[in-house]
């Protein structure tokens, strides 16, 4: 009787349970996009933040698009639309000089040219008289490394006002 009790115990225990280990499925072991919690910071990235521009085709390119729309919705709280062209103020634009003709606008090429093939800069500038948030670099993979890096800064809290980087991982 006691041995009855005890496997219906567990047997309920484990049925509770299932549905929260089911819903896990690895994707979020280091990629946790919660909405940020300081509501100041939320605030200025909401401001900042109105849309994604990640011009040129490659399957790199779309692991950047895809993943940069799932972090910004993610920490944002919102859904950040990724456009084709400069539609807005607020835009988060990627890409390398010859995929981008935003980025290749820019003249950034003795930048690029001193952080090397996967190396990447994130600066706040003007495009068409419009704020943005530029992720440039050499090759589909920096601009993948400075989309990583740009998340993590959202993550990490830290602000956007007059953002400067240049990073030349190895």
């Amino acid at each position: 009787m006691l041995k009855s009790s005890l496997i219906a115990v567990a047997l309920l225990f484990s049925a509770l349970l299932s549905p929260v280990t089911l819903a896990e499925d690895g994707y979020e072991m280091w990629l946790r996009y919660h909405t940020v919690a300081d509501n100041n910071r939320l605030k200025e990235y909401r401001g900042q933040i109105k849309q994604l521009v990640v011009e040129g085709e490659s399957p790199t390119l779309s692991v950047v698009r895809q993943e940069l729309q799932t972090g910004l919705n993610g920490l944002l709280g919102l859904s950040v639309p990724a456009q084709t062209s400069l539609a807005r103020q607020g835009s988060v634009v990627v890409g390398t000089p010859a995929s981008s003709p935003l980025i290749a606008g820019l003249e950034l090429g003795e930048a690029l040219q001193a952080v090397g093939p996967e190396g990447f800069l994130i600066r706040q500038t003007r495009i068409n008289k419009r704020d943005a948030i530029v992720i440039a670099a050499n090759t589909d993979q920096g601009a993948l490394y400075g989309s990583f890096h740009f998340l993590r800064l959202l993550q990490t809290h830290t602000s956007l006002k007059d953002l400067a980087i240049e990073s030349a991982p190895r």
